[in-house]
């Protein structure tokens, strides 16, 4: 209930667990640079808020701006619409959003898929995460009760 505290806050209040907030852009922008090798950067975000606390500030061309440390995985579970043998993956809609970063950015990952093809069956021009980021494929298996594609077609109501 609201007026009780969940499992997660009570571990939070007790100092059994962290939480850290992070703003959506600043948190998909660590993991690119955990993917991409680089270890910290510098972003305006969160300057004069409670995001700033505890994290190194600094000026630049007369601009306050916060160290962010780079995120990387032991293992990534992403999702795929097809992938190739050799691990090339190609996204559909929302997928594209933070699967491919995170892909990067692991040790490990494991990309559930609905399709797999032979090498070279995928235009190269559409394969958005390379092969050499991921380690496992994963075929999903279709079930007839629980469709993959969800259409609900809706008719704006007229004003009156």
């Amino acid at each position: 209930s609201p007026s009780r505290p969940s499992p997660a806050e009570k571990q939070i209040l007790a100092g059994e667990a962290e939480l850290e907030l992070v703003p959506q852009g600043t948190l998909a922008e660590r993991i690119r640079a955990g993917g991409a090798g680089i270890p910290a950067f510098y972003t305006p975000t969160g300057v004069s808020t409670v995001i700033e606390e505890g994290k190194e500030k600094k000026d630049f061309d007369g601009r306050p701006y916060l160290l962010e440390h780079a995120l990387k995985a032991d293992y990534a579970f992403v999702r795929a619409y097809k992938a190739d043998e050799m691990g090339n993956l190609i996204y559909r809609g929302t997928q594209r959003q933070f699967n491919p970063i995170m892909a990067m950015a692991a040790r490990v990952t494991i990309a559930e898929v609905d399709e797999v093809v032979k090498p070279g069956d995928l235009d190269p021009d559409v394969i958005i995460t390379p092969g050499i980021f991921v380690q496992r494929i994963v075929k999903v298996k279709e079930d007839p009760g629980f469709p993959r594609h969800l259409e609900r077609s809706f008719q704006a109501k007229e004003a009156g």
